[in-house]
């Protein structure tokens, strides 16, 4: 009896916790899957799309509005402010975390980096392609080695990348 309790407590769990969030991530997935890139000319960029755009914003928001708290918690308190940096740390995790633009052109594929330079691969220069098994990322590899340039599924147009990606290369496809 005790055991069914818990499995149904942990059903319910999963139910009201977890659930909703999942929910929420398929359906920015599939949005950005209708979200078009922006064209100019030969060069298209694929960005975040915009509910997720909307999404890092508000939690983002509410991590500044709660570390404001916590500091006005303290101070009152004459506890320590290093509190604060709970929550400023979740905030640039997240952004740390946030997919990074990628761009085309006649030139190759280019992904936009904070650190480090951008990274790009020529056309000619592009080893293979792959979808990420568990992430739903599309991963470029140059045949000179490095680190590959991924697509997240929260950038918009995914299937307009990979047809690109496919004119360019002589019909290479995702594995």
């Amino acid at each position: 009896m005790k055991y069914i309790a818990e499995l149904l407590g942990a059903i319910l769990l999963r139910a009201l916790f977890v659930a909703p969030f999942a929910l929420l991530f398929w359906f920015l997935r599939r949005s950005a899957k209708k979200h078009h890139p922006r064209e100019d000319g030969a060069f298209l960029e694929f960005s975040l799309a915009p509910g997720m755009l909307i999404l890092i914003w508000i939690v983002g928001s509410a991590l500044v509005a709660f570390t404001g708290l916590v500091l006005l918690a303290t101070t009152r308190s004459g506890g320590s402010s290093l509190a604060a940096l709970i929550p400023l740390s979740v905030l640039v995790a997240i952004l740390a975390a946030t997919p990074r633009t990628v761009s085309t052109d006649q030139g190759g594929v280019r992904q936009h980096r904070w650190f480090g330079g951008d990274r790009v691969i020529p056309w000619n220069e592009v080893a293979w392609i792959k979808r990420g098994r568990n992430t739903g990322a599309t991963y470029i590899k140059s045949r000179n080695g490095g680190r590959p340039i991924s697509f997240s599924p929260l950038l918009s147009g995914r299937g307009r990348f990979e047809r690109e990606v496919r004119i360019h290369t002589g019909g290479l496809a995702p594995k």
